[in-house]
Order: C-alpha cells, then sequence, then structure tokens
C-alpha cells in the first residue's frame, strides 16, 4: 500500500493506492496531522506502507513570518571578503582543499551565542562542504544555548557557492523547528516514511531534516505529477485552486518545469523546485466588499463565520456544502463582479503558455477552470479525483535522491553530501578518470535509494546534474585528481505503479 499526504495551507488531502485502485480523501487541516493519521492507520497499517508527505509549510511559514523569526548567524569565511553585514564573523576556517588552517575559538562562540537575541541560529563555513569539522563543532557548542532542531548547518547543502548555501542555511534554521515538530507528529505512527521535494522527488525523512528548503513549492509539484498521472497528457497547463492560494504550473513531457537558485524573501539560494505561478487567492479567501488575498477561516458553506470566494459561487447558484449559508447579505452583482475578475486573473496567466490544454485540479476546479479554459482559448480537462491530485501525485512519484560528492584522490579522501565517508575510500586510486569518478557516484545514489526501498525500475535513470575536477600537480608531477560531483535520480513516476 502507498499512502501519500499533501498538508496544504487549508485542507490535508490524502490518496491510498494498491494494486493500481486509487482512493482519496479530504480533512480540514482544523483536525490536526495526528487526528488525521489516527484515521488513516484505522484503515492501513502504516508500518508495512510506504507513507510519502508534502506539505506547504515551508512556505507557508517563510511568507507569513520570515521577518520575524530572528536568525542568528555564525560565519566563519576565513580571509577573503567582508561578511560582517551577512551575520557574525568569527576565528575558524577550512581551505579549499578541505584541511583545518584556523580552529574556531569556543570562547568567542559563547560570547556570541550569550550576546544576541534570536529564535534559530544558522551557521556556515566557506568551504565547509569540503569538510564540516568547524560546523560540527560550533553546533555542539550551539545546542547548549538553543534546541538543536533550531540550528542549520551549510554543509548538508552541498554546493559551493558560498552566498548562496548562506542564504538557503538562513531559509533552513527558519523552516527546521516547524518541520521537526511535524515529523515528531508524524513519527508517532511511523519512523519509515518519506518527504516531498519540490522538484518532484522524495526522500527519507532523516535526510529531509538536515536541508528542509527542499521541501519548498513540494504542492505544486505534487499537483503537476498527479494531473499528468490522472489525466495521461504530458504537455498542459495545470491550475490548482487551494483554499489559500492557486497555483499554475506547466508540465512538459509529463513533468513539471524546474527551477534552480530561486529566490525567497529577497535571497537568493541553492533552492531547487518547480516553477510555479502563485495567485493569492483560493476558495477560502475572505470576501469583504471585494475578495482578499487572505484567509480568515472556512467559508460560510462549511461552518465558518466569514464569506468567501466559496460563498459568492453558491450565490452564483452552486451547491457547494451548506450552500444556503452563504447566501445571506450578499448580492448576486457583486458576487459575479468578484468571482468574474478572479476568473479574469487566471486567464490571463494562461494566455501566455504556449500549450493548449489545461487540467484543473482543487475542489473548487470544477466550478471554475472550464471558464479559465474557455476565456483563454485553451482545452479543459477536469479528471476523477481531481480535488485530491496533488495527494496522488505524492503516492505515484518515485524516491528521488540527491548525492553531492567531493573526491580528492591524493588524500584518499570521498565526501558525500558533507560527511567524510569511512575507510572503503581511503584508497582511493590517484588515477581514476572522470568517467569512473561519476560512475561511483551514480553507484552510490543507487544504493542509498534501495536502502530506504526504492524500486530497482526507480534508481534506473540517474541525471549528472554537475562536474568539474583538475589535477593535482606538485613538482611537475600530477599527485592526483579533486573533482566535485552532484548526481540525482530523475523524478518522475515510480517504475513500481
Amino acid at each position: 500500500m502507498i499512502v501519500g499526504i499533501d498538508v496544504g495551507g487549508t485542507n490535508t488531502d490524502i490518496a491510498y493506492l494498491e494494486d493500481g485502485v486509487l482512493k482519496t480523501m479530504k480533512y480540514p487541516n482544523e483536525y490536526g496531522i495526528v487526528r488525521i493519521l489516527e484515521k488513516v492507520s484505522r484503515e492501513v497499517k502504516l508500518e508495512d506502507s510506504r507513507l510519502i508527505i508534502s506539505t506547504s509549510l515551508p512556505i507557508n511559514l517563510i511568507s507569513s513570518r520570515f521577518d520575524k523569526i530572528k536568525t542568528l548567524t555564525l560565519l566563519f569565511p576565513g580571509p577573503g571578503l567582508n561578511y560582517k553585514e551577512h551575520g557574525v564573523v568569527l576565528k575558524g576556517c577550512v581551505n579549499h582543499r578541505g584541511e583545518i588552517v584556523e580552529d574556531v575559538d569556543e570562547n568567542e562562540i559563547e560570547r556570541a551565542l550569550r550576546g544576541h537575541d534570536y529564535d534559530c541560529i544558522a551557521i556556515a563555513g566557506k568551504f565547509s562542504v569540503r569538510n564540516p569539522y568547524i560546523e560540527h563543532k560550533v553546533f555542539e557548542i550551539a545546542k547548549k544555548f538553543a534546541d538543536p532542531h533550531a540550528i542549520a548547518l551549510s554543509h548538508h547543502i552541498g554546493k559551493l557557492n558560498f552566498m548562496l548555501r548562506l542564504n538557503t542555511t538562513v531559509i533552513n534554521s527558519k523552516i527546521s523547528r516547524e518541520v521537526w515538530m511535524l515529523t515528531e507528529s508524524i513519527r508517532k505512527f511511523t519512523d519509515k516514511f518519506f518527504y516531498y521535494k519540490g522538484d518532484g522527488g522524495i526522500i527519507p525523512w532523516r535526510i529531509a531534516m538536515r536541508n528542509p528548503s527542499e521541501l519548498y513549492n513540494s504542492s505544486p509539484s505534487s499537483v503537476a505529477y498527479g494531473a499528468y498521472y490522472l489525466t495521461g497528457e504530458k504537455n498542459a497547463i495545470v491550475i490548482d485552486i487551494g483554499g489559500t492560494t492557486t497555483d499554475i504550473t506547466l508540465i512538459r513531457d509529463g513533468k513539471p518545469m524546474v527551477v534552480e537558485d530561486v529566490s525567497v524573501c529577497g535571497l537568493k539560494t541553492h533552492i531547487r523546485c518547480v516553477n510555479c505561478i502563485s495567485i493569492p487567492y483560493g476558495g477560502d479567501s475572505l470576501f469583504d466588499g471585494e475578495l482578499k488575498p487572505f484567509r480568515l477561516g472556512k467559508p460560510l458553506a462549511f461552518g465558518g463565520e466569514h464569506p468567501t470566494l466559496t460563498d459568492l459561487l453558491n450565490v452564483l447558484g452552486e451547491k457547494i456544502g451548506n450552500y444556503r449559508a452563504s447566501k445571506d447579505g450578499i448580492e448576486r452583482d457583486v458576487a459575479e463582479r468578484e468571482v468574474d475578475r478572479y476568473i479574469e486573473i487566471l486567464a490571463e496567466k494562461v494566455k501566455g503558455f504556449q500549450v493548449n490544454t489545461v487540467i484543473g485540479t482543487g475542489y473548487l476546479a470544477s466550478y471554475i477552470i472550464p471558464e479559465v479554459a474557455r476565456r483563454a482559448g485553451k482545452r479543459c480537462i477536469i479528471p476523477e479525483n481531481h480535488q485530491s491530485a496533488n495527494a496522488v501525485g505524492v503516492a505515484v512519484s518515485r524516491i528521488s535522491l540527491t548525492l553531492y560528492a567531493r573526491f580528492d584522490t591524493e588524500k584518499g579522501l570521498a565526501i558525500f553530501n558533507g560527511e567524510i565517508e569511512g575507510e572503503q575510500y581511503e584508497r582511493l586510486d590517484k588515477n581514476l578518470d572522470d568517467e569512473e569518478i561519476v560512475e561511483m557516484c551514480i553507484e552510490k545514489v543507487r544504493d542509498i535509494a534501495m536502502s530506504y526501498g526504492a524500486d530497482e525500475e526507480d534508481v534506473k535513470e540517474v541525471d549528472l546534474v554537475y562536474f568539474n575536477s583538475y589535477s593535482v600537480v606538485k613538482g611537475g608531477i600530477v599527485r592526483g585528481k579533486i573533482a566535485d560531483v552532484i548526481v540525482q535520480i530523475k523524478p518522475g513516476l515510480s517504475g513500481a505503479l
């Protein structure tokens, strides 16, 4: 049994998939993840199932509270550029070869930790991806002063660009505690579960906790794969109407378009995720004379206290929920004006895509998307189970791990995802060629994925995302090779389907 769950801004969607049979359901978030999982566990044995969780928690948290979450950033850049405007610069340095040039000053670190007001801590060393020693040492000191689940280390991000890695570490520090609390709630039911990434892959929760920014935009990504699975349409525009936002995603050849180094709240980061246009209106958007780009609660039709977009549709004749509760005090012409304005916003966005098919998902899709497609001159599909396409996408995706590797054959060192490997790499052949290094990384990422339960079919396609190598020459003699490699099991639908 595969269980896919998407924790959105308003509702939690669930998809069960067993032997090709699909079942979906939806719960309001006010139930809480523990109560929802209690209901799920009555139907399936979670310990014996593949449980995958997608969540918009990181994006919602960053969008609403970025400046309110105070971050203490401890930097270890070594000599060179001045990074004082980005955080507290401290002693301690690793050079480009991963050698400890200067150790940290523990007293200096403790003074910094005592002398600032903060909710979370970001720790970043310039070349920590080549040796994480300093970051680990600082973490041991910092956790005496702060919740360890509110401390983020930069080397887990795995890429060299220091400023982008630093910015990503700040993002991670702001969301780590909330993601950890969600994780602990899920672990009450099973310790064997996965998180869904913003690029469409799934990763074990332990890996996600090292770099939780990978979950950014996971809901739009899951919707795109769910829409493709439900319709078989390889090239389409997916419009997903949620409770809080409406997301528009383009799929090409059965996959959403992915962007690198995404900017979040003005910070350019190493976040890689689906390219999505998000409109700040959804089914729960407040109506207060006009439609507002935020929500205050459920629609009147579902027991809420304020009218919403859903209620406006009921005023126009739809029968959603307790539709009679929607109609008090709202004039039909006003409802028509606001719904029309919302539809026109979507239609104008969709017109710009050179694709002829629109797939509507989300619980209001059947009421809204056909008119959006008509105005945009597009073909429209509203698939069965469209209300929970996000959870469907979570359930049908494959395990897709990314491996960041660094080789120094002169020293016999291999570093995978920021951690130095053991004795098996101490005798690395100094004459390894580039192809052998890449193949070693491909086999490594496949082995890790298989150890977490990936199907053999899932790990066949591995992309080489980045490669750079150069020879180490001393005294006119080649002493070895240094190589930086990033490989990823290609995201997509699971081969086990």
